[in-house]
């Protein structure tokens, strides 16, 4: 039978066992806090600061999260604004080889054609950017490579229009079946008229205005549609007298024509015969204003409706669907019809909005974010690419005598282009958007890194073991369980006998 301690003892023996718990259990946790440097490995553990740690570690949490997206998006600027440079400058350099002299190949293709196409290819890799799934010039969509393949948007395939197909239906509309322009010139009396054939006739050449010299030619213009211009001849012309007629073209531009009274010289002008009455003068100017009309349309005019209907073409998106001649027969055509999916390519399959930067954001701060987007249906990027895609699907073959002057109409407008404010201009424009939002980040970047730093020390003062003050902490400890064991042993060794 164990006789158990009573009254002091008893309540003495329960103390020390007290008493050693709870300098083990310090000696534990200075021991743990010493090897891992932290003062616990439960935010119980902190005691009253854990609430305060935890409310740290939250907000530290936010704040690398932000610094993700930062770093993301600065990559996805980085690659916008550097393709968007290649194309700047793949820009100027062609918009100075267009000024070269023209040269040409058996196959009618020109170096700076090459170029263009070339430059479109490049063109399209840029817009089909991928970044981690998302295309960067799609805008909202992400289904896939916004911008078609340069081999299918230029010629389309067994049952789709491409851009070629579409420029030479738009040529051969403008130009007409007799191949003055969709415009007619007749003489009934002493005028000669020039006018277009058909009511709002969308295209060919328009009629808008006329001039003469000298007091025996006079000009009237009527804009009823169809517009027409009346040369008179109230007496005959001295030779040297002029009349001009200025036409307007399918892209925006004009031009004139110029006739000139007397036989045939150096001066300016397609001449016309002064005739044996003021009846024939006026069949002369007649015949020589169709003269004048044919020459045009044989170089300026091919020009400026390739940049209408590539313009036309990249105008064409999910919403606005590309507007094309309605036929065949196209030289004949009185309208035009919107393409569709089943017969014309879709070049661009991303969406379009009114502001492109808007489609993509990045929150970078708790009240702070940054407008990243961009759509290859922006204008800037439609008038580089309508411009160089009207370049590449021309034809100049070397045996055609009217080529270079056809080439130089189509290379300058598409230089101009180029270099407009509508074009190179347009994409640094974009470029400009992109670096002010990496500005933002980079101001947000390091903002970020000071408050991270802070956040960081205050939370550090509160889970961190201090190295020297838990090494005394734990000597301490130790010490005192010690003096602890050898007070009970001395106890443990009293006894009646020694007592008396």
């Amino acid at each position: 039978m164990t006789i158990s301690a009573y009254g002091a003892a008893s309540v003495a023996t329960a103390r020390a066992d007290a008493t050693y718990g709870r300098l083990k259990a310090d000696l534990n946790t200075a021991q743990v806090q010493l090897s891992s440097g932290k003062v616990a490995d439960t935010v119980s553990g902190l005691g009253a600061d854990g609430l305060t740690a935890l409310t740290l570690t939250s907000r530290l949490s936010k704040l690398s999260a932000y610094g993700d997206t930062i770093a993301n998006a600065q990559l996805r600027v980085e690659l916008m604004s550097t393709g968007l440079g290649q194309l700047a400058k793949l820009s100027g350099s062609l918009a100075t080889s267009l000024s070269n002299s023209y040269d040409t190949t058996a196959i009618g293709r020109s170096a700076a054609q090459v170029s263009a196409q070339d430059g479109l290819r490049q063109a399209i890799e840029v817009l089909n950017t991928e970044l981690g799934g998302s295309y960067l010039f799609a805008g909202r969509g992400s289904n896939g490579p916004p911008v078609a393949p340069a081999d299918l948007l230029l010629n389309g395939d067994a049952t789709h229009a491409g851009l070629k197909d579409v420029v030479a239906q738009r040529q051969a509309a403008d130009t007409g079946p007799d191949g003055l322009g969709r415009l007619a010139a007749s003489s009934a009396g002493t005028t000669a008229t020039l006018s277009e054939t058909a009511a709002n006739l969308p295209f060919g050449l328009k009629v808008a205005g006329a001039t003469s010299s000298g007091s025996a030619l006079s000009t009237a213009v009527s804009m009823t549609s169809p517009a027409r211009a009346s040369i008179t001849v109230g007496s005959q012309p001295a030779a040297g007298d002029t009349v001009t007629v200025t036409l307007g073209l399918p892209d925006g531009t004009t031009e004139t024509v110029s006739l000139r009274a007397g036989p045939a010289s150096g001066a300016v002008g397609t001449p016309f015969a002064i005739g044996a009455t003021e009846a024939d003068t006026a069949a002369n100017i007649a015949t020589a204003l169709g003269t004048a009309l044919g020459g045009l349309v044989g170089t300026t005019l091919p020009a400026a409706s390739a940049i209408k209907a590539a313009g036309d073409f990249f105008a064409g998106t999910a919403g606005s669907p590309t507007m094309r001649v309605a036929g065949p027969p196209y030289a004949t055509a009185t309208s035009l019809v919107a393409g569709t999916a089943a017969d014309t390519v879709a070049w661009y399959s991303g969406t379009t909005t009114s502001s492109p930067r808007d489609t993509a954001a990045a929150r970078i701060g708790d009240n702070q974010g940054v407008a990243l987007g961009s759509e290859a249906s922006e204008a800037g990027f439609r008038t580089y690419l309508a411009s160089l895609g009207a370049l590449a699907v021309s034809s100049f073959p070397a045996a055609d005598p009217s080529s270079a002057s056809r080439y130089g109409a189509l290379a300058s407008r598409v230089g101009t282009a180029l270099t407009s404010a509508g074009g190179t201009d347009a994409m640094q424009a974009v470029v400009t958007d992109l670096s002010l939002s990496a500005a933002t980040m980079d101001g947000a970047s390091d903002r970020l890194k000071l408050t991270r730093n802070q956040l960081q020390d205050a939370l550090s003062g509160i889970q961190d073991a201090d190295p020297t003050e838990t090494s005394m902490k734990l000597l301490d400890t130790q010490t005192r369980l010690q003096a602890s064991y050898q007070t009970t042993a001395a106890i443990g060794k009293l006894s009646l006998v020694n007592y008396l």
